[in-house]
């Protein structure tokens, strides 16, 4: 019984079951009232409407979320009356048609709140044109079809009075889930063969995409929330700060991996440092379930008993057969990283049951209108993404509608709908959403077959399409293909249902979803792409200028023993940067095989810039080592290195740097003997501006290996990058 006690209370806390069980409320209460009062064709569209409404929804708190559904009403309002109004007229609707898809995307460009309304109104608008010729007056869609956003955002707006942070502390838990992920990948390191570095550093890199990515959505939802702080909300924020401390702990590095087998011959010792940070990877997990379920938090035994285990293997294996002086200092620091981090997560519920605010915590900035319209004409440019998908949606939409009215295709909307979800900002996007919207709308199609053959009463397939709407809402964001299907068993019936489709409808609507897939596969392919590989360049360039951002920041509080204001900022920056480029290299390899260019070259880059991020961070988490530590010959060096990484950034741009630097410059004598053991400290910064050196020195070579080919695509850079 406690086991199915636990289990019962980790699926209801679920992130998606969650959001499945608001939306099946809603449906509910909509569908009883429609069985008993024979208002069929009412309660399908308000369940259309409850649906849409639920794919609107932004994250936000409790006064945003009025505004935003009052916005999402408004904007529901203009799509289905504008439907209903030009469906007589194929050629105003067309036109009405472009202009409306352009200006709901260019919509999103204020944010992500406005991206989901917009979303959420082409989908309306998609709705309407299956049900207007249908529809008996022109008020009856606007109307059940608002009525039903409004009655859905009434229960979410109740859901979230009772729980104001439950999604902050949904997306904290997936940040842990995350960091788990990360930790349990490093632990391959110990040991690795230099053939395996590449591959583990390049899953670490694409690992920490979803750190950064987790990690910004809850500073996100922080920054919403602190309008009106409370006593949990403060819990949470400090829940968010140890797990930033946790990412940067995780993320740093102190050796050069593909030199342990070879500097530390104790195979013991490197399989209790793989173990442990299994273990930890394990324990910050439990951390994660600990915050969906809102339960205490208890470090396990076994994790302190093992930290301690390490530490007594390493003092053991230095005295029986010593290390060299770098690789024994790079050990204890390591060691000691770790034993940081678990005892970050022993004093958690200490640390986030103190209701002072911590001082990485964001404030929010209301943006004014002017602002807002600042943000928007930023993207008023064919350089801009947004405004790129604006244009290619649009087109893809409006020649959706005229082979319909070429072809005379009776109810090809669908068409519409297929382009609609399909069509994304990127051809990795939209060509992984081509294959799962076919796969899954077969196989949802194939399931409506006994709905249209045996038709069951109006009752039963009312119920039957609630089912198949909460089971939609319950894989989206996780399983897009059994979404897929879901929502096809969902919209069969309720068209069904409003008599739109019959028997004979099955491979219609299968062609309906090919035709609208190559429409869009179509348009990210030949209107204005972006291929990766013209990005990558970019993007390296920017990650190498904020890791030495990064780095001056560090240098500086060595220095001062002060860290200055934006030092959070730029250590955010770098990781930032450097996600989006692992998110590029990914991405890459889903590209037609003509649009990868110099590959290898690029993944060596990618690793070695994760690398570097690394050691980097290695610097900017002891903060014992901060004090008069860096000496003439240290600032000397550091400024060679800054030197260095500039000229990466000159050379990834396409540009020749009349005064190149000399490799030679980029190292450093190690430490001897006496001198690291007279200080540690100081071997342990000397030791790390070293390996920020050769992968400074590598990053540099390779760049310019780079920048010949990127200059043999255009001597017109802003042709290069716009292509």
């Amino acid at each position: 019984m406690l086991a199915f006690s636990r289990f019962l209370q980790r699926f209801i806390t679920d992130t998606h079951v969650f959001f499945a069980l608001k939306v099946s409320c809603a449906l509910a209460i909509v569908l009883l009232p429609g069985l008993y009062l024979d208002m069929i064709h009412e309660t399908v569209a308000m369940s259309l409407g409850i649906v849409a409404g639920a794919i609107a929804e932004p994250d936000d708190s409790l006064s945003g979320r009025i505004k935003s559904l009052l916005l999402t009403l408004a904007c529901f309002w203009i799509a289905t009356l504008s439907v209903q109004l030009l469906f007589p007229y194929p050629w105003l609707f067309a036109a009405g048609l472009f202009s409306s898809t352009w200006f709901f995307i260019m919509l999103g460009g204020l944010g992500k709140r406005y991206s989901s309304i917009s979303f959420g109104s082409l989908l309306v608008a998609v709705y309407s044109m299956m049900g207007a010729a249908q529809a008996p007056t022109i008020w009856f869609q606007p109307v059940w079809l608002c009525t039903g956003a409004l009655w859905y955002g009434f229960i979410s707006l109740c859901w979230l009075r009772a729980t104001p942070n439950k999604p902050l502390r949904e997306q904290l838990a997936q940040t842990c889930f995350s960091l788990a992920r990360y930790c349990t990948q490093k632990a391959w390191l110990f040991p690795s063969s230099a053939d395996e570095q590449p591959s583990i550093h390049q899953k670490l890199a694409i690992l920490n995409v979803d750190c950064m990515s987790s990690i910004n959505l809850c500073q996100e939802m922080i920054a919403r929330r602190s309008e009106h702080p409370n006593q949990e909300l403060q819990q949470l924020i400090a829940l968010q700060a140890i797990n930033e401390q946790i990412h940067e702990r995780i993320t740093s590095s102190h050796y050069l991996y593909n030199r342990l087998k070879e500097d530390v011959h104790s195979n013991r010792l490197l399989d209790g440092f793989r173990e442990q940070l299994r273990q930890l990877g394990s324990a910050i997990q439990q951390l994660g379930y600990a915050t969906l379920m809102n339960n205490h938090y208890e470090v396990s035994p076994g994790l302190l008993w093992g930290m301690q285990a390490l530490g007594d293997q390493l003092q053991f294996s230095h005295e029986k057969t010593p290390f060299s002086v770098s690789t024994v200092n790079a050990l204890r620091f390591l060691q000691k990283n770790l034993q940081e981090i678990v005892t970050l997560l022993i004093h958690v519920d200490e640390t986030i049951n103190t209701t002072a605010t911590p001082q990485n915590s964001k404030t929010t900035v209301k943006p004014d209108a002017i602002s807002a319209l600042k943000q928007i004409a930023s993207h008023f440019n064919f350089k801009s993404p947004l405004f790129r998908h604006a244009c290619r949606m649009s087109v893809c939409l409006v020649a959706g509608y005229g082979l319909l009215a070429l072809f005379d295709i009776k109810q090809g909307f669908w068409v519409l709908l297929t382009c609609l979800f399909v069509c994304q900002s990127s051809y990795t996007a939209t060509r992984r959403r081509l294959f799962q919207r076919i796969a899954g709308t077969c196989s949802g199609l194939l399931l409506s077959l006994p709905l249209l053959w045996f038709s069951p009463t109006p009752s039963v397939q009312l119920v039957l399409m609630a089912i198949a709407a909460i089971l939609f809402f319950a894989q989206l964001r996780s399983n897009y293909s059994m979404a897929v299907i879901f929502i096809t068993l969902y919209a069969m019936t309720a068209f069904g249902l409003l008599g739109i489709e019959e028997k004979s409808i099955i491979l219609p609507r299968f062609v309906d979803t090919l035709l609208g897939s190559i429409l869009s596969f179509g348009a990210v392919t030949l209107l204005w792409p972006e291929w990766q590989y013209q990005r990558i360049p970019e993007l390296l360039a920017k990650a190498t200028r904020c890791n030495s951002e990064y780095m001056k920041a560090i240098v500086s509080a060595l220095q001062t023993s002060e860290q200055d204001s934006s030092f959070n900022q730029k250590r955010i920056a770098a990781h930032h940067a450097d996600s989006a480029l692992a998110q590029a290299w990914v991405n890459m390899q889903t590209d037609p095989k003509q649009q990868r260019r110099y590959t290898k070259l690029c993944a060596a880059l990618i690793y070695r810039n994760h690398s570097l991020l690394s050691y980097v961070s290695a610097l900017g988490i002891h903060q014992e080592l901060q004090g008069s530590l860096f000496e003439p010959q240290l600032i000397r060096y550091a400024e060679f290195l800054f030197q260095a990484l500039e000229e990466s950034v000159t050379a990834l741009s396409g540009r020749n740097n009349d005064a190149p630097i000399d490799l030679s410059s980029l190292s450093i004598a190690s430490p001897t003997n006496s001198e690291a053991n007279a200080d540690q400290r100081a071997g342990l910064i000397q030791q790390e501006m070293n390996l920020i050196g050769i992968m400074t020195s590598e990053i540099l070579k390779l760049s310019r290996l780079l920048r010949p080919l990127i200059q043999s695509h255009g001597s017109d850079k802003s042709r290069f990058w716009s292509r």
